[in-house]
């Protein structure tokens, strides 16, 4: 229980995320999802081809088939030019969940990711708080936050607030990890790199920043190379993986792969690039863009993707010239900043204020019904993953969120203002217990006492002490968000999704630094109303006849019917030719193997009567019994209540409670029967409840004693 108690807050933490997504509505898409979605597809039938668990197409014969097959490498081929900036990693994530539960399964899978990240922050950065304060912990980032908007929405977005997090976590707790999780948090930061550009410079950036405060904190020597190394490990491993998927692609069709020339539409939309454009060329240069200089050139995102050859560019190319803009795109970035360096530093800084201006979220609100009827996205693979995780109706809006876009502003604003000021606090203040002083001391214009409190506390940093620590890992959640909003805003443009999606590290930062605070014996405070209630005669009467072991037990068979469904759908969607019955040949032993070892380390903690193999052997037996229960009692329900066929929900609940209550007392009788402990007293203890046994046998167990 000591080692599997963690589990408790990352399941709640990962519950509260799918409740805020299930508040809003539903699980959200992108116009972008479909093509993450279709590098995903790519990329796992290339792996099923190459392990021999999917048979390639057969060669069309057909001439219209024989016409699509060539319509479709043509856009293969043309989309080259641009999916190197799609992650096929995170597109494989993508793919591979919404086979097993539709989006709903990718949005726990994100929303998991969050809740581990988040408990392993507040057991590092409060390791004196009680246990209670991990849920709330938990519950302050699930419901006073961005992050379930994010969570919750089909894109790699939210993976750039995990990978700082990952990051912070590394470098500023590396002696607080376990070796095991250090490895587990390194391997997932070199994979979440991968899922976007922005997210390898921003743990770049941390690791600069981390190593400079590092030093001047003095840390031990361990404590700054092994982390720092360790994340540098993690960006090179970033590297070789996308390189790796570009050696493949390259193989495999001859094409190289590139991505749109986001920069140089980013500098020609700002002014320096469309100046210094149209200067070069009217000196007889020879960039391809020179075409275009007739254009307004105001906005990058109809530069890059507008079908309207009055305001677009890359979109509205040919394959050599969308190459050729893309070779070019270095030097014309840099021309352009040395036709005018100042006008581009001015337009890059205006562009990162924009950004950390722009926290609320907008396009995770955007309504399904545009992918659902607009005459080109309702034919790609946006409206199946839609339906299939919800019903919209015959109009399609019965799916739209019910937060909306100013709600977001007025919210996630006030939020953040107010977590900007508890971390403020916890940061500057000498004594972290009167935060109110300083500001305070802030108000009333004390300068010289706000800046003696600085010096104090700069004169005795420790990197040992949890308030440097604190100090430490506050500092760099600011900086992540900061980092954020100058690569996203200077270097791609000021969009709102950029920043929402990172803005919620200031809750977590702001309730961490409020949970470590309260004393470690602190209890959570129960309402006089609820104590009540549960000192009443009737709720102690049930309480006490409940069995603890059999909620235990409920649990664990949840979990097994998860493991089952997950298992099961994943056979089933890898296309390897089975079918139900077959499927459940694997998924059954699976499920039946987890839930055999939590019942033994959860549910039945004792030490057992019988050996691990012979009680594997019983438990397997008692499984199969419920199960053949289960069916028989379904079967003669309805066989002998005619009327119970028509409501199949009754016979299904009456098998599931009889063969519950079969597989449990089978379990917690006999495969788990526990050991009887005879001690040298005049008492006889079971392992179960350390109950004294009848007077019969005390006495067998004197003459055993005294006979030995």
């Amino acid at each position: 229980m000591r080692r599997l108690w963690p589990l408790l807050p990352i399941l709640a933490g990962t519950l509260m995320i799918l409740l805020g997504v299930f508040a809003n509505g539903n699980p959200t898409v992108f116009t972008d999802t479909d093509d993450y979605f279709v590098e995903g597809r790519t990329f796992a039938y290339t792996i099923g081809y190459a392990l021999h668990l999917k048979k390639p197409p057969a060669t069309p014969t057909d001439p219209e088939d024989i016409a699509d097959a060539k319509q479709a490498a043509a856009d293969l081929k043309m989309s080259h030019t641009e999916i190197g900036a799609r992650s096929p990693y995170y597109g494989l994530l993508l793919y591979s969940t919404q086979r097993i539960g539709t989006i709903w399964f990718t949005t726990a899978v994100q929303g998991f990711f969050a809740a581990w990240l988040i408990f392993l922050m507040w057991r590092c950065a409060a390791p004196r708080a009680p246990r209670w304060t991990a849920y709330v912990t938990e519950a302050a980032v699930a419901f006073l936050s961005t992050l379930p908007f994010f969570a919750g929405f089909s894109m790699p977005d939210v993976f750039t607030g995990y990978t700082a997090l990952a990051a912070i976590l590394l470098l500023s707790f590396w002696d607080s990890l376990r070796v095991w999780e250090r490895a587990c948090v390194a391997l997932f930061l070199g994979v979440a790199m991968t899922f976007h550009t922005s997210n390898f410079l921003n743990v770049l950036g941390l690791l600069v920043l981390t190593g400079i405060l590092l030093v001047l904190l003095k840390a031990p020597r361990k404590a700054v190379w092994a982390p720092l190394a360790t994340v540098l490990a993690a960006l090179i491993g970033c590297t070789v993986l996308n390189g790796a998927y570009a050696a493949g692609v390259k193989w495999k069709t001859g094409d190289e792969l590139h991505r749109p020339p986001f920069l140089a539409m980013r500098v020609l939309a700002d002014g320096p690039g469309r100046d210094y454009l149209r200067s070069a060329c009217a000196r007889g240069a020879t960039y391809v863009l020179c075409r275009f200089k007739d254009l307004p050139l105001d906005n990058s995102q109809d530069l890059l993707w507008s079908d309207d050859r009055k305001k677009g560019i890359f979109n509205v190319t040919t394959y050599d010239m969308r190459l050729q803009m893309e070779k070019e795109e270095t030097r014309f970035v840099l021309g352009s900043v040395a036709f005018d360096p100042l006008g581009t530093i001015e337009a890059a800084l205006e562009n990162w204020v924009e950004q950390l201006s722009l926290y609320y979220v907008d396009d995770p609100l955007k309504n399904p019904h545009y992918y659902l009827t607009n005459d080109y996205w309702s034919t790609t693979n946006l409206p199946w993953l839609i339906n299939h995780a919800a019903d919209c109706g015959r109009d399609h809006w019965g799916c739209g969120p019910r937060w909306t876009i100013e709600a977001s502003e007025w919210v996630h604003g006030g939020l953040m203002i107010f977590c900007a000021l508890i971390i403020l606090a916890r940061i500057a203040l000498k004594d972290v217990s009167r935060p109110f002083t300083f500001l305070g001391d802030i108000l009333r214009g004390r300068w010289r006492k706000v800046a003696g409190d600085w010096r104090f506390s700069l004169r005795n940093y420790n990197f040992a002490d949890d308030r440097t620590r604190m100090m430490l890992v506050l500092t760099l959640l600011v900086a992540a968000v900061l980092l954020n909003g100058f690569v996203c805003g200077a270097l791609s443009g000021p969009f709102a999704r950029y920043q929402a999606r990172i803005i919620w590290l200031t809750s977590l930062g702001a309730a961490v630094a409020l949970v470590s605070l309260v004393p470690a014996r602190a209890s959570l405070p129960v309402p006089a109303w609820l104590r009540r209630l549960w000192n009443r005669p009737l709720v102690m009467a049930v309480r006490s006849r409940v069995d603890p072991a059999f909620l235990r037990f409920g649990l664990v068979g949840a979990c097994g019917f998860i493991v089952d469904y997950a298992v099961l759908s994943l056979v089933l969607n890898l296309h390897l030719g089975f079918i139900y019955w077959t499927a459940r040949l694997i998924s059954f032993p699976v499920a039946v193997a987890v839930t055999l070892f939590l019942n033994r380390t959860f549910t039945f903690k004792a030490p057992s009567h019988h050996s691990p193999w012979r009680q594997a052997a019983l438990y397997v037996a008692v499984q199969v019994t419920g199960g053949v229960a289960n069916y028989v009692v379904a079967g003669l329900a309805i066989r002998f209540v005619p009327f119970l066929s028509h409501a199949r929900f009754v016979p299904l609940a009456m098998g599931s409670a009889v063969g519950l209550c079969l597989t449990f007392a089978g379990s917690k009788y006999l495969a788990f029967k526990p050991a009887v402990l005879i001690t040298p007293h005049a008492r006889v203890e079971t392992a179960e409840d350390g109950e004294a046994a009848d007077d019969e046998m005390v006495r067998a167990a004197d003459e055993v004693v005294e006979a030995s």
